[in-house]
């Protein structure tokens, strides 16, 4: 039987739970009030928690969220690869917020920095989900590795995965539906933009069903270091239908440039700018919306602005099509790992968490925040700035048409 090591003397209960709900059933869940928490700052939106920091503090590392291994409880927030100030780590290492500790895990066979990471099925018949750890570099800044391997929750056991057509670093995934007609099937790993070795618009889809890659619509914008995640599709306020975002980074006006992806039409759309501009890997993650507006929300959090470690977060309202502006991070956070799981100890709360990187200033450290999301009743309400986005065209694609924004996004 493999063992877990723990970074603290806390014990977490043995077993384990049932299979965690995907993150739609998690943006509708009932929140429950966070009182055992300490509140660094608070609003009608949510309050920032700390949390036991990375025992390996690190930065360009990948995040996901994803059932915890044997040893822990709940839904776990992962951390894989990256940089630890000395050299390339291998380090994997989950967090449980049911319990409130960190366990490492087996590393990761080939160690890689400015990696991407996303959860989705395993390949090849292994029951449960996997985390992904998909290309990254084999040096700080060095040359793309087209390396792809899956983390399994369920064996403990890193599996090895076709490489992926194309080799790139500080790259972003996502999962969601697969395009049809490509030889996929099922939920896809979506992997796009990244440094390869130039920056790129290169995407391309793993279906764990077929254990097959293949090249989908590239991105309008060439971007890297960029965020990236999946989430509603804009204008759907059933949650019935999952777009990719793509977020940020470096690259021609791709700053504060935003771009969907419909897998349902193999095509890109900009949306609205976010309202600052970041790269150097910003984190992103989907959770439910603050107060008055409706399920779920793209947060982006930190990055690098005008010269400075960013606090600022920022989250999409796909119903609405509209920025918000939330409560900024108790400290700056770029390079980091960012994924949504349920608050420490509270498992009907929703969290967002930025995990490790460089904070506040050139200095890694394992410092790791949640900010955790209310919505009591109340007057107080996130104010959106509506920005239309402009009529776009996929290069060699054709126009793309997205559903429209609801009329009403409080429905």
């Amino acid at each position: 039987m493999r063992r877990i090591q723990r970074s603290d003397r806390q014990d977490s209960p043995p077993g384990r739970t049932g299979r965690r709900p995907a993150w739609r059933r998690l943006a509708v869940a009932a929140l429950a009030p966070l009182l055992a928490l300490t509140a660094t700052t608070a609003t009608a939106q949510g309050i920032w928690v700390t949390v036991p920091p990375l025992p390996t503090a690190r930065s360009t590392h990948g995040g996901a969220a994803a059932e915890c291994p044997e040893g822990l409880r709940g839904t776990c927030v992962y951390a894989i690869g990256g940089f630890d100030a000395v050299d390339l780590s291998g380090k994997a290492e989950a967090y449980s917020p049911a319990t409130n500790t960190w366990a490492t895990l087996p590393p990761l066979k080939t160690p890689r920095s400015a990696l991407a990471s996303t959860t989705a099925p395993c390949p090849g018949g292994v029951r449960g989900d996997c985390v992904y750890a998909l290309g990254g570099g084999s040096t700080p800044g060095g040359d793309p590795s087209a390396t792809a391997e899956a983390y399994s929750t369920e064996t403990g056991v890193w599996l090895s995965l076709p490489s992926m057509p194309t080799a790139r670093r500080a790259a972003a995934a996502a999962t969601a539906p697969c395009t049809e007609g490509l030889g996929l099937r099922g939920t896809c790993v979506y992997v796009f933009g990244g440094f390869a070795p130039t920056t790129a618009a290169t995407v391309e889809a793993y279906s764990p069903a077929t254990n097959t890659w293949a090249t989908v619509t590239p991105l309008q914008t060439g971007r890297a270091n960029h965020a990236g995640t999946a989430a509603p599709c804009p204008g759907d306020p059933g949650l019935r239908s999952t777009c990719v975002y793509a977020i940020a980074g470096s690259g021609a006006a791709a700053s504060t440039s935003v771009e969907v992806y419909s897998p349902v039409q193999n095509g890109w759309q900009y949306l609205p700018d976010i309202p600052t501009g970041r790269d150097d890997l910003p984190g992103a993650a989907t959770a439910p919306c603050p107060e008055g507006v409706s399920d779920g929300c793209v947060y982006v959090l930190g990055g690098l602005g005008g010269g400075s470690t960013l606090t600022t977060v920022e989250a999409y309202s796909p119903v609405s099509n509209t920025w918000l502006t939330m409560p900024p991070m108790p400290t700056g956070h770029r390079e980091l790992a960012a994924a949504a799981a349920p608050c420490p100890k509270r498992p009907k709360s929703s969290c967002v968490y930025a995990v490790s990187g460089y904070v506040n200033s050139d200095q890694i450290s394992g410092t790791t925040e949640g900010f955790a999301i209310e919505r009591p009743p109340g007057r107080h309400r996130p104010q959106p700035t509506p920005t239309p986005p402009p009529a776009t065209t996929a290069p060699g694609h054709g126009p793309v048409t997205l559903p429209s924004p609801d009329p009403d996004p409080a429905r």
